[in-house]
């Protein structure tokens, strides 16, 4: 792909000045096969060769949300315990509460399987770029994304088979597209998870701060066919401390970044969405809550959604506050104003771009004109509710099924569909009581935020109060996977028999939510993709491929090194902290609080082991479970969290103050073996 990428650069030709676009050492979260091997090994003195890549390419894994690494022939994966925290979640019962007291299989019987989760391992990229570009030739602004979208269904199903998944991935914007071939593992099984207080200690407190002290680790096992999966191009582990300075990189998949985005798009995310969101957050964080303290089962329940609400939360604060900062947007806005001249500098380029910038714009006055009903009845409809989820997938999925492949809706084609039958058949609880609270905060925000005589909102509501209606809905029969089996196999003749409340809920006005998302494919994602396309060859012509594109939750490589950083006020912060300022840090008070475990160990310990670890890689949420890798390619520890400038990251990255932060290996090893007596695991990753 790399050759591919370089020749159509070069037909491009260059545009105004050849000077590369800013970057800074780090900067950057790279594809596995456009590394920048000469700029690092410039700056570093040192950088991985194709092979290297290659191996470290075989060896990390996409989970839901997450990143992992294989590290043993048979299919075991590290990742960090946030990551997998829903199906320690699903696990548990009150009288086995492995959120509390965390889980540990001594034995391959005792590994339970993790209900609607699947692992992804990366087998080879290939460019199809040209044909999704003759398939869009002409297409008009409202249409384009349909065009897009069908080229993208007929690639992938041609692509996919049996455990092979493919996936067509948009990088630049739109300036290119890579095909992502997956081996895809169904079966996944919990190993090892530690203690929730200890994998996320120092909650909200410490959350993207450092110094921290978070166990963020667990491990997951691929099995086919009932057993453990062969894996032998595995990456191994080294548990040896790590050196402050030490060049390390990071392999995984970034869930998504906004660099490329214009001024416009950001405008509208300051002034608009994300402040939307993050007053949504707040609101729900606060009812989850209430529902945790009731008591340890409500707590249990309640711990996922909680921490993930929670998390969120931060994330979204930390990046409104990184736009509304007035000198970042202008240098947002300065960045976009340079390609502007470059392109008005050439004409050729002037009449390719067009008024792409303007097109942007004018999307998003239109979006902001339908924000809430695309939200509310499309993108956020039902949100964390599963009976909802449940209900939608089968309904829409009974009709799009009946459709050719290229016209349906991405998430039903064949190439995709098994996620959402894997989903349907999952073994998962649901608490009646859990679901209302989440039904019945989306209908009471639809009811507020929707105009009092929206004739869509008369229909979802159907003359009952939020309350009565989330109540009524939280009883449905979709707890039951037989249940939902017989309606997702039965197609659109159960679907239409069904006197299941929510299914009748879905149908009543599913009709109208497709009607919003239309309006918003035709007129707001279909513009914009057609302009950042245009957009994004201007940029090639003026920069070549010296640059990286935004994350899109795909593998990515970045570089950077042990290091710690200089606060704007003048403290400085160190690359380490250890074993003993665990102990220091912990206070008895909750989120401070040490399990019986590590209080029993704490004189076997070395107080000196290093525990959480600061690099200047550049990441963002996605990574979350990515191996920490040393020069030699071993597995030195799994990121988990950034610390509070890396917020910002999600627009520019700060090369003297974004940090990534890991749970090391070495203290990985030793919660295994001087902790929680894991020494068959620990023999397995040749820590014994």
């Amino acid at each position: 792909m790399r050759q591919n990428l370089r020749a159509a650069t070069a037909v491009f030709g260059i545009l105004g000045l050849a000077a590369a676009p800013s970057t800074q050492a780090e900067e950057g979260m790279w594809t596995f096969d456009n590394f920048p091997s000469a700029r690092m090994q410039s700056e570093f003195g040192w950088a991985p060769d194709q092979a290297w890549l290659d191996r470290a390419m075989a060896g990390t894994a996409r989970l839901p949300g997450c990143s992992a690494s294989n590290v043993s022939a048979n299919g075991l994966m590290l990742t960090n315990h946030h990551c997998v925290i829903s199906c320690v979640t699903a696990l548990s019962t009150a009288d086995s509460n492995f959120i509390t007291y965390g889980f540990g299989a001594r034995s391959r019987e005792e590994e339970r399987q993790c209900p609607n989760m699947s692992v992804q391992v990366l087998q080879g990229i290939s460019d199809v770029t040209e044909r999704i570009s003759a398939a869009t030739a002409g297409a008009a602004a409202e249409g384009f994304a349909q065009a897009r979208d069908a080229e993208i269904a007929r690639i992938q199903a041609e692509c996919t088979q049996g455990a092979q998944r493919c996936e067509v991935v948009a990088l630049y914007q739109g300036g290119r597209y890579a095909l992502h071939r997956f081996k895809r593992y169904d079966d996944v099984r919990l190993v090892f998870a530690p203690e929730h207080g200890m994998a996320a200690f120092g909650g909200d407190t410490d959350n993207f701060n450092f110094p921290r002290y978070a166990l963020d680790f667990s491990f997951l096992r691929l099995y086919e066919n009932n057993r453990p999966a062969a894996t032998p191009n595995h990456l191994t582990m080294d548990f040896g401390p790590l050196e402050d300075g030490e060049v390390v990189l990071i392999a995984g998949n970034p869930g998504g970044t906004s660099r490329r985005r214009t001024s416009a798009e950001l405008a509208f995310e300051r002034d608009f969405n994300l402040p939307w969101q993050i007053a949504s957050l707040a609101e729900i964080r606060t009812r989850v809550a209430a529902y945790a303290a009731e008591g340890p089962d409500q707590s249990r329940i309640a711990a996922s959604t909680l921490q993930s609400v929670a998390n969120a939360h931060t994330v979204l604060a930390g990046r409104r506050q990184a736009l509304a900062d007035a000198a970042s947007f202008a240098r947002i806005s300065a960045a976009e104003q340079d390609l502007q001249q470059r392109v008005r500098r050439n004409r050729a380029a002037q009449r390719e771009v067009g008024d792409a910038w303007g097109e942007i714009a004018r999307a998003q006055a239109t979006y902001r004109a339908m924000f809430y009903q695309y939200q509310y009845l499309e993108a956020r409809a039902g949100e964390r509710s599963l009976l909802f989820g449940w209900a939608r997938d089968i309904v829409r999925g009974a009709a799009e099924r009946e459709k050719p492949d290229a016209e349906r809706m991405l998430r039903f084609t064949d190439a995709r569909i098994a996620n959402v039958t894997q989903s349907i058949n999952s073994n998962r609880p649901v608490t009646p009581e859990f679901e209302e609270i989440h039904l019945e905060f989306w209908l009471s925000q639809l009811r507020t935020q929707l105009a009092a005589n929206d004739p869509v909102a008369r229909r979802v509501l159907g003359g009952e109060t939020s309350e009565a209606l989330a109540r009524r809905l939280s009883q449905s029969r979709l707890a039951d996977p037989a249940y939902r089996r017989q309606l997702w196999e039965g197609g659109a003749a159960a679907v239409a028999a069904s006197d299941d409340p929510m299914i009748v809920f879905v149908r009543a006005w599913d009709g109208d939510a497709r009607g919003v998302r239309e309006r918003y494919v035709t007129q707001v994602e279909g513009p914009v993709a057609r302009a950042h396309e245009r957009i994004a060859r201007a940029r090639f012509r003026a920069f070549g491929l010296e640059q990286y594109p935004d994350a899109t939750f795909s593998p990515r490589v970045s570089y950077g090194r042990v290091e710690g950083w200089t606060e704007p006020g003048g403290a400085a912060v160190p690359a380490f902290t250890r074993a003993g300022g665990l102990f220091e840090r912990a206070t008895g008070q909750a989120p401070f609080v040490l399990s019986q475990r590590w209080i029993d160990a704490r004189s076997r310990l070395d107080a000196n082991t290093i525990y959480n670890v600061s690099t200047s890689t550049d990441v963002t949420g996605g990574n979350s479970g990515s191996p920490l890798l040393d020069r030699e390619g071993r597995v030195v520890g799994a990121v988990f969290d950034g610390n509070m400038h890396s917020l910002g990251g999600e627009y520019f990255y700060d090369g003297a103050l974004n940090r990534s932060v890991t749970v090391s290996s070495s203290a990985i090893r030793m919660a295994l073996g001087d902790v929680y007596g894991m020494r068959a695991l620990l023999s397995e990753l040749g820590g014994e």
